[in-house]
């Protein structure tokens, strides 16, 4: 365990003294700013704009009505669609959309809640601009570069220190291998993951001085039209939490690969390949496509809603295993493949 400690410790320093963290960190930073003026900017201009779009006037409607006009849309556009006025695409986004705003209602007014009183997460967005919506908006962009950092930084302590020997020398101190793999493993992700929080946390405190609806519980709605409500902080703490899971997941992919080729390639194929895979989640998100996949069920936090929402999709226990099964074959390989590694 010392022996564990001491090499963590000087991993840690290590990616702290470098300039690459540090510029990463300030890009992260400014462009977070960015995005704040301009939030701040659209909220000033949509000011008094209810999510539902549908206030129109001094009196607002109720959830019933609004699922009423919501209905009376869906209809005017299936029709606009069956006599070709608007082209039909492969799982319609303007289908998908009012189909979760009449979801939404019909979910409120069963349970007797304000909509006017609640945010969205998601593909709805939300005009009220609140902290929460603030603060989502931009983990989501930290969180993303966070990602990136942790693929940069894995490879330069794998397989850039494999490459200009320096992997050789650290070995020439009284530890094993397997010590030093878990010692840079976890220094990297510790390290960003503490960057990304330390600007979550940031941003909290931005959000709470300049937007309003702090306190608003969020809806979630998934493309089955299944309704959730949480607390905001539980919506940022699952979303930092699947990061977590994202970093580590691009952690011990880059170390594997590492094992095998240079730096470079190590560097590369990881970012690559993360990159294709958000354009693909881009793309599905933006077209309105059914989300299929571990993270579409959303029962497993039905303990956190009032009433429950049960969620279609695959279980939380499927969620589970499948990423425990990923975690447990990916370290094997990295220390079967650091002990067989000739460094010579």
């Amino acid at each position: 365990m010392k022996g564990y400690l001491t090499a963590f410790s000087l991993e840690c320093k290590k990616i702290f003294s470098s300039k690459g963290f540090w510029i990463f960190a300030i890009v992260i930073l400014v462009l977070c700013l960015i995005v704040t003026a301009s939030f701040k900017s659209l909220g000033e201009l949509v000011e008094g704009m209810d999510d539902s779009v549908l206030q129109g006037g001094e009196e607002e409607m109720t959830a019933a009505e609004m699922a009423k006009v919501y209905e009376a849309q869906l209809e005017a556009y299936r029709d606009a669609v069956e006599s070709g006025e608007v082209s039909t695409k492969i799982s319609d986004k303007t289908e998908t959309k009012l189909k979760n705003m009449i979801a939404i209602c019909e979910f409120c007014a069963e349970n007797d809640l304000d909509i006017n009183k609640l945010i969205t997460l998601g593909n709805l967005g939300s005009l009220n601009m609140s902290s929460a919506d603030y603060v989502t908006l931009v983990s989501q962009i930290t969180f993303a570069f966070v990602a990136i950092m942790a693929i940069v930084l894995a490879a330069k302590v794998f397989a850039g220190e494999i490459e200009d020997g320096t992997m050789r020398m650290q070995l020439t101190r009284p530890i094993r291998r397997s010590v030093l793999l878990t010692a840079k493993h976890t220094a990297v992700f510790a390290t960003t993951m503490a960057l990304g929080i330390v600007y979550l946390v940031l941003f909290m405190i931005i959000g709470a001085v300049f937007f309003k609806g702090s306190l608003m519980n969020v809806l979630i709605v998934d493309e089955y039209q299944n309704v959730a409500v949480i607390n905001p902080y539980t919506a940022i703490l699952l979303m930092t939490l699947f990061s977590a899971v994202t970093v580590e997941v691009l952690i011990q992919f880059t170390i594997f690969i590492g094992g095998f080729i240079t730096k470079t390639g190590a560097l590369a194929i990881p970012l690559v390949l993360y990159l294709f895979a958000e354009s693909i989640a881009s793309l599905l998100y933006n077209t309105g496509l059914p989300w299929v996949g571990l993270f579409t069920n959303l029962e497993w936090i039905k303990g956190l809603t009032p009433d429950g929402a049960p969620i279609k999709g695959m279980s939380i226990y499927t969620m589970i295993a499948v990423t425990t099964v990923w975690f447990a074959g990916m370290t094997a390989a990295n220390y079967l493949m650091f002990e067989k590694r000739d460094l010579k």
